[in-house]
């Protein structure tokens, strides 16, 4: 006759075996998340609809530029102040936009240069950090820097979106007889490229 099989003895079992398929499956995911987590994300989620309004529009992030390179860089579209950073994969880990600077560079490739994650005043008087130099323009120092200064209330020669609010705001100009070739972006992207593009990174700029 078979041995009966101790009811206790059969839940315990049941219970360890349905632990040990969620511990895999979790061991799995994580597996299979992006390596880049601090980095990779739109910058423009979709906002959460309010109660009897209708649905906001799904965001949907401007696809890289085409004719941009390959491999890990970051894109710079002078046209649509935007911003991509792309890995190895030539997946996009992160777009979003930028303040333009008064003094543009010209389309092509470039190199990171020169990184400074430290505060300092930036060459339009706005208060900056996270700078990521790729060059010169004229001889006044080309780069990406965040600034806490929101980007539409940036001097109308930095090419940005209106307001969110669509309300009018003042702007901000650089001081007379100074030139920038700042490129201007909110803290949170600003330390995102700061972080995923080390000395040397390339750094593609299209119209």
């Amino acid at each position: 006759m078979a041995k009966r099989l101790n009811p206790g003895v059969a839940v315990a079992g049941i219970t360890i075996a349905a632990l040990v398929g969620v511990g895999f499956l979790a061991a799995q995911a994580a597996n299979s998340a992006p390596e880049n987590r601090g980095i990779a994300r739109t910058s423009t989620p979709t906002p959460s609809p309010v109660s009897g309004s209708p649905a906001p529009p799904v965001y949907v992030p401007p696809p890289v530029p085409a004719n941009s390179g390959t491999g890990k860089r970051v894109v710079y579209s002078l046209k649509d102040g935007h911003v991509w950073l792309v890995d190895e994969a030539e997946r996009m880990l992160r777009e979003y936009r930028v303040a333009n600077a008064p003094v543009k560079p010209q389309t092509g490739s470039y190199q990171v240069t020169l990184k400074k994650e430290e505060a300092q005043t930036g060459s339009d008087n706005l208060r900056i950090s996270y700078s990521v130099r790729f060059g010169a323009v004229q001889g006044i120092p080309l780069g990406f820097a965040a600034t806490d200064t929101p980007l539409d209330q940036i001097d109308s020669s930095h090419k940005t979106g209106p307001s969110p609010t669509g309300t009018a705001r003042p702007r901000i100009s650089t001081a007379p007889g100074k030139q920038s070739a700042g490129i201007r972006s909110n803290t949170e992207d600003g330390a995102a490229l700061w972080a995923f593009a080390p000395v040397g990174t390339p750094v593609i700029v299209v119209p």
